[in-house]
C-alpha cells in the first residue's frame, strides 16, 4: 500500500499564523485509512484525532519522511501560494494586470493598490520550515531498508534543504527588501533591513516555542543560498534522485539559485549558477518558430519546466470555486457546452503589457479577447482537467534570462546578447544587439514578456528598486507607486506581517507603514 502523509489546510488560519510566528507547529501524526497522514497545524480547542502515533514512529519509516515532503509540496499547491496568488498579484500590483470589463470582487483592490492587499503565506510557510526542520533533524537517524541507504538519505535532504530554501526565500523577498544597492539605487528605503525569524530546529511543542527577532535580510538570504547550494549537492549523480518536473532535482536547485543571486546581485554567482542549471536539465527552451506556441500551453506538463506544481483533477484547488488559475484569467462561454461555465473570470492583461509584443510574437497567440472586448491570457486554461492545471514555476526559459542579465551586469554584451537572442529567435523574434544600460532593459521587457502572469513582474521591479507603473489606472493622482517615496506609498512594496503573529510575539518588529 501507497502510505504518505498529506496535510490539512482546513483548520483556523489566524491561529495557523499566530502559532507559526512563534515558529510552532505542532506535529500530530493520525493514522488514517490504513496509512499515516500527517495533520497540519490545527486549533487545539478542537477535538483532537484518535489514533495518534508518536513522532518517532514517523520518522523510522519511509513513509513517514516522503509524507512530510508531500506536506510541504501539497502546501505549495494551495489557492494561497502557487495554486493562484502567487502567480497573480504579482501581476495585478503592477502593470501587467486589470480587470475585465464584466468586473468582478476578487482582484480590484490588487489593481488598485490598496493598502494591505498583497501576498500573504506567513502561518502555512513556516508550517513548511518546521516540517523540513523535522526532516532533517532525524534523518541522520534513519536506516531505510534499501539497496542503497545512502542514496536515498541523500535524497530526502536534498528535497527537505530545497523546499525549506524555497519557504525562507518567498518570506524574505515578499516581507523584506533586498539588501544593498543597484545601478545606484538605494535597495532598502528608510534603511530597513530586516528579513524574518530564522529557525533551523523543530519546534513540537508550545514549551519549544520561542519569541525569535527578525533577522538581518541578509542573513535569510545567506540561509537561502545554503540550502539551494546543500540541495543541489546532494541531489546531483544521486541514483535515488526524483525525476523532474514535479519533484526537486539538482538542476532545479541550482536554477532556483541562479535566481537568488540576481536577487543578491551576485552576478558572477548567478551566471554559475545558470550555466549549470543548464547544463544539468534535460528541458529545453519551446522553439515556436513552426507555430503552435500555444498548444505547449495545453499540455499536461509544460516542456520547457524544470520545476513545476503537478496537479491532481478533483484536488489541488480545482473545480469551480473561483480559486484556480483558470477561474480567474481564463475565459469560457457559459453558452458553450463543450466549456465550463467559469463565474469568477476576471483578471485581464494590460493594455501597456499587450503593447510591447511585437506583431509576429509567437506569444501573441496567447491573447484572446472576450465578447466585452477584454483581453485574456491562455496559459491555464484547464490543461487537466477542468480548473486544473500543471503550475511552472522554474522554466529553462528563465535561466537564459538570469544568465544574460548576469552577463549584461558584468559589462559582458555578446554573451547577454547570445543569451537574449536564443529566446528571442525561438519566439519569432529578430536577433537585437543593445549594449549598457540599453541590454539590461532589453532583457528585463523580455522576462516580461516571456513570464507574464507567471507572478515575477513584482519582484523584478522591486529588486532594481524601481517604481511600480500603474498606467492601468492612477494612483494617488499619479500613475506609479514611488518605492523611495512617502511612506504612504513606500508601504504597499512589502505587505504587512499577519497582525496576530505580531501580538503573539513581542520580539517581532512590523513592516514599517503599518
Amino acid at each position: 500500500m501507497n502510505m504518505f502523509i498529506d496535510t490539512t489546510r482546513k483548520k483556523s488560519k489566524a491561529f495557523a499564523e499566530k502559532r507559526a510566528s512563534r515558529l510552532l507547529s505542532l506535529l500530530l501524526i493520525v493514522a488514517v485509512a490504513g496509512g499515516l497522514v500527517a495533520c497540519d497545524q490545527f486549533d487545539l480547542g478542537e477535538a483532537q484525532p484518535t489514533g495518534s502515533v508518536s513522532l518517532p514512529q514517523t520518522v523510522s519509516s519511509q513513509s513517514g519522511f516522503e509524507g512530510l515532503l508531500n506536506s510541504a509540496y501539497d502546501r505549495l499547491q494551495d489557492p494561497g501560494r502557487y495554486g493562484e496568488r502567487w502567480m497573480l498579484v504579482p501581476e495585478a500590483l503592477t502593470d501587467n494586470a486589470a480587470i475585465a470589463a464584466s468586473g468582478g470582487n476578487r482582484y480590484p483592490s490588487e489593481v488598485a493598490n490598496v493598502a494591505r492587499t498583497h501576498l500573504q503565506g506567513y502561518g502555512g510557510i513556516y508550517s513548511t520550515i518546521n516540517e523540513m526542520n523535522v526532516v532533517l533533524d532525524n534523518i541522520g537517524g534513519f536506516t531505510p531498508q534499501v539497496q542503497n541507504p545512502q542514496a536515498l538519505k541523500n535524497r530526502i535532504r536534498g528535497e527537505a534543504r530545497f523546499l525549506r530554501a524555497l519557504a525562507y526565500f518567498d518570506l524574505v523577498r515578499l516581507y523584506s527588501y533586498m539588501p544593498g544597492t543597484i545601478d545606484g539605487r538605494n535597495r532598502e528605503p528608510g534603511g530597513f533591513d530586516l528579513g524574518v525569524p530564522i529557525s533551523l530546529e523543530p519546534t513540537l511543542s508550545a514549551a519549544d516555542a520561542e519569541d525569535l527577532p527578525r533577522s538581518e535580510n541578509t542573513a535569510v538570504y545567506d540561509q537561502v543560498v545554503d540550502d539551494f547550494d546543500a540541495a543541489d549537492s546532494l541531489l546531483a549523480g544521486n541514483a535515488a534522485a526524483p525525476s523532474a518536473p514535479n519533484r526537486t532535482t539538482a538542476a532545479a536547485a541550482a536554477g532556483m539559485l541562479s535566481r537568488v543571486h540576481l536577487y543578491l546581485t551576485n552576478w558572477q554567482q548567478a551566471e554559475a549558477a545558470a550555466t549549470r542549471a543548464i547544463n544539468l536539465t534535460g528541458a529545453e527552451v519551446v522553439d515556436s518558430r513552426s507555430g503552435g506556441f500555444e498548444d505547449t500551453w495545453r499540455t499536461s506538463s509544460y516542456p520547457g519546466s524544470i520545476f513545476e506544481l503537478t496537479m491532481t483533477r478533483g484536488q489541488d484547488a480545482t473545480g469551480a470555486n473561483g480559486n484556480s488559475l483558470q477561474d480567474l484569467t481564463f475565459f469560457t462561454d457559459p453558452n458553450n457546452d463543450d466549456e465550463a461555465s467559469n463565474f469568477a473570470y476576471q483578471l485581464v492583461t494590460s493594455a501597456d503589457v499587450r503593447s510591447i509584443f511585437a506583431s509576429n510574437d509567437a506569444r501573441q497567440s496567447l491573447f484572446a479577447t472576450d465578447p466585452d472586448g477584454s483581453v485574456y491570457i491562455e496559459k491555464y486554461n484547464g490543461s487537466i482537467a477542468p480548473f486544473t492545471d500543471r503550475i511552472p514555476l522554474l522554466r529553462v526559459a528563465e535561466l537564459y534570462l538570469n544568465r544574460a542579465e548576469a552577463r549584461a551586469q558584468q559589462n559582458n554584451p555578446s554573451g547577454a546578447q547570445s543569451d537574449l537572442n536564443y529566446i528571442r529567435v525561438r519566439r519569432g523574434l529578430s536577433r537585437v544587439s543593445p549594449t549598457g544600460q540599453a541590454l539590461v532593459d532589453e532583457i528585463l521587457e523580455e522576462r516580461r514578456r516571456e513570464f507574464l502572469f507567471e507572478g515575477k513582474r513584482l519582484f523584478t521591479l522591486k529588486r532594481y528598486a524601481r517604481d511600480i507603473p500603474k498606467p492601468q489606472g492612477t494612483f494617488a493622482g499619479g500613475v506609479s507607486i514611488d518605492f523611495d517615496g512617502p511612506l504612504s506609498e513606500r508601504r504597499l512594496v512589502l505587505p504587512p506581517l499577519p497582525q496576530n503573529a505580531i501580538q503573539s510575539n513581542p520580539a517581532l518588529e512590523q513592516n514599517p507603514g503599518y
